[in-house]
């Protein structure tokens, strides 16, 4: 069967595990494909797999955990698989150690409503994506080795119940982990509302040179040159291009954002681990 590996990940942590599992899945000599929502051509690849009903596969769609929900991209990619396919499916996700949100399950619901079959699931500890600039900051350290384990088990498990059949799916409960205060918390947020936490992206021209690497690498195509840089609607708040912009053009104070996060995962009964749902 057919692995096709899909993954938005702004900071590399998602990156990391679909690499993980992309690899285990080949070494069990499994046909494997892997498209990063952040490019283009990638996206587009992907995008006309799933618009047509053809031999079964196994999606394995990975998304980093932004104010406790997918990245639109992801959202975005799910909305266009098409109905009445044969297609099981495995989200999984990066979160900071604050909270992992309602993301997975919010994937796992709309793949269950392009009549995906859940296999699996998991939620993989990281560096949290707004830290960049912490000595220590949350998740320091991880996606380590025992994380990695952890996911490479996972697609081994998932290669073993394909083997055998037609395997018996994970119930969407499983899933719904979190507490009703969170849940209901986390359904009114948005990037919008994240945009309105965070300092706004603004560019120095004086030290900007209009080399256009933020454009270039940003993962939803948001910014355009004109001769500056300017950052559209679709932003999703990853700060990619402050982290990256060799002049530091884009400076960014996270201070009083990283004060909030702590604060969120200290008051978080969440355990600071990965944790695989099979």
């Amino acid at each position: 069967m057919e692995h096709l590996v899909v993954f938005c990940s702004p900071n590399g942590s998602t990156r990391f595990v679909a690499s993980v599992i992309a690899g285990k899945l080949a070494e069990l000599g499994n046909s494997v494909q892997v498209f990063d929502l952040g490019k283009r051509r990638e996206r587009e690849q992907a995008e006309r797999r799933v618009l047509q009903k053809r031999e079964p596969c196994c999606l394995w769609i990975g998304s980093p955990v932004y104010v406790d929900r997918p990245v639109p991209p992801v959202n975005r990619f799910i909305s266009l698989i098409a109905p009445g396919g044969k297609c099981f499916a495995v989200p999984f996700v990066t979160w900071g150690g604050a909270c992992s949100g309602i993301a997975l399950h919010e994937m796992a619901t709309m793949l269950q409503q392009k009549d995906c079959i859940l296999l699996g699931a998991a939620k993989v500890l990281a560096v949290h994506s707004s830290m960049w600039q912490s000595p220590h900051p949350l998740g320091e350290g991880h996606p380590d080795e025992s994380d990695a384990d952890a996911v490479r088990r996972l697609a081994e498990t998932i290669h073993e119940k394909l083997s055998r059949g037609l395997p018996p799916p994970l119930p969407l409960e499983r899933l719904d982990y979190q507490p009703d205060h969170v849940k209901e918390q986390a359904v009114k947020k948005s990037i919008a509302m994240a945009k309105q936490l965070y300092p706004p992206l603004q560019v120095d021209t004086e030290r900007c040179t209009c080399c256009g690497e933020c454009a270039e690498n940003c993962p939803v195509e948001a910014i355009v040159l004109n001769p500056y840089p300017q950052v559209g609607e679709d932003c999703i708040m990853c700060l990619l291009c402050s982290r990256i912009c060799p002049e530091a053009a884009m400076p960014m104070d996270l201070s009083s954002v990283e004060e909030r996060i702590r604060l969120r995962a200290a008051e978080s009964q969440e355990a600071k681990s990965t944790e695989v749902f099979l």
